[in-house]
């Protein structure tokens, strides 16, 4: 499958640069992801903020306008040696 989807990182988007984006050659499906350090370890926090950033600046615009209607949005959330993830299905 690696063959066949778009990697890429710190690419710039709507208003920002987006921590990781993929996105499958069939180019009906899109992957935001968003990655936060957990200062203080308040996992969902840094989760939530991510995902705001990802709303905030609008990094979803540019895989709208190239007419994909699915796209998923993580928000990562790492401290120490713990993770969260949570998502949002556009």
């Amino acid at each position: 499958m690696k063959n066949r989807w778009g990697i890429s990182s710190n690419r710039e988007m709507g208003e920002g640069y987006a921590d990781i984006l993929a996105e499958p050659d069939t180019g009906d499906m899109g992957i935001i992801i968003e990655v936060k350090y957990a200062h203080g370890g308040n996992l969902d926090r840094a989760c939530k903020e991510a995902l705001k950033q990802i709303a905030y600046t609008r990094y979803e615009d540019a895989l709208s306008d190239d007419g994909v209607e699915n796209i998923l949005k993580y928000g990562i959330a790492c401290y120490k040696i713990r993770c969260r993830v949570m998502l949002v299905q556009t």
